[in-house]
């Protein structure tokens, strides 16, 4: 069997018989890949506090023909993030993270920017407050990067862009196209949130913009609420189901404009 390296975030572990577990690594070269570590659960030498959920390691692993799980042979421990991990907010705030990915992300399905993405926003949450901007900055780069992105330059009916959707008073969100809606298109509403041209703008930005760009972004009280209405139902309508640590985030997390310290 091949043996490979590469960086991986652990986004998901259960335990499996008396010693062995199943990881799930989003892993930078290889995309998301599904593991098992023989003797994990007793091992104090090759595991330890290695294969906790949002460590980042160095993994090696054999794979036998690139099916099925592979097999874990070891883990350098990198980063352990040990701030989100003594934190409840950051913790559901962190998981949520780790759910999106998996996911959205596709098995074996090799993409460098979200991993970029991902350990990028685990650190700054290692290293800050949880911020309700954030989160969203995070839902609509891995929209983008899975393939998912909203389209929010025109009108998806009568192809009017943003000059020319200027002189029309109203805009709105379709779920079922996932695209901007003029008010002039908007038969009767069904299925429609409203999303003024502004946010429409900005989500546009969020979702272009280089990642060490992201930071010269600011959302308005009014972007903050109108993608707090959007995003997460857009997620649940493209997955077919609600994450259930976003239902866990909604609990301990009011979502105000910054999420407030306990």
């Amino acid at each position: 069997m091949p043996l490979h390296t590469t960086h991986a975030i652990v986004i998901r572990s259960l335990n499996y018989g008396e010693s062995d577990k199943i990881i799930t690594f989003f892993t930078r070269d290889f995309g998301k890949l599904k593991g098992i570590a023989k003797g994990a659960r007793r091992s104090k030498k090759r595991f330890q506090n290695v294969l906790g959920l949002f460590s980042h390691l160095r993994l090696i692993f054999f794979d036998r023909e690139g099916m099925g799980l592979v097999r874990v042979e070891s883990g350098d421990l990198l980063h352990i993030f040990p701030k989100i991990r003594e934190d409840l907010k950051k913790i559901y705030c962190g998981n949520y993270y780790l759910e999106l990915v998996n996911e959205m992300a596709g098995e074996r399905e090799a993409n460098p920017e979200a991993f970029d993405l991902l350990f990028s926003f685990l650190s700054d949450l290692d290293g800050m407050a949880p911020e309700e901007e954030r989160l969203r900055m995070f839902e609509i780069r891995m929209l983008s990067l899975f393939g998912y992105r909203p389209h929010l330059i025109r009108c998806g009916l009568c192809k009017r862009d943003w000059e020319e959707l200027k002189e029309i008073p109203a805009a709105f969100f379709s779920f079922e196209k996932g695209t901007l809606v003029c008010g002039r298109c908007a038969k009767n509403g069904e299925g429609l949130v409203p999303l003024s041209l502004g946010t429409a703008r900005l989500i546009d930005q969020v979702s272009q913009m280089e990642l060490a760009m992201l930071h010269r972004l600011r959302f308005t009280a009014q972007a903050l609420a109108e993608s707090r209405g959007l995003l997460p139902r857009f997620i649940t309508h493209q997955l077919g189901k609600e994450l259930k640590s976003l239902k866990g985030l909604r609990g301990i997390l009011p979502f105000n404009s910054k999420f407030q310290n306990s």
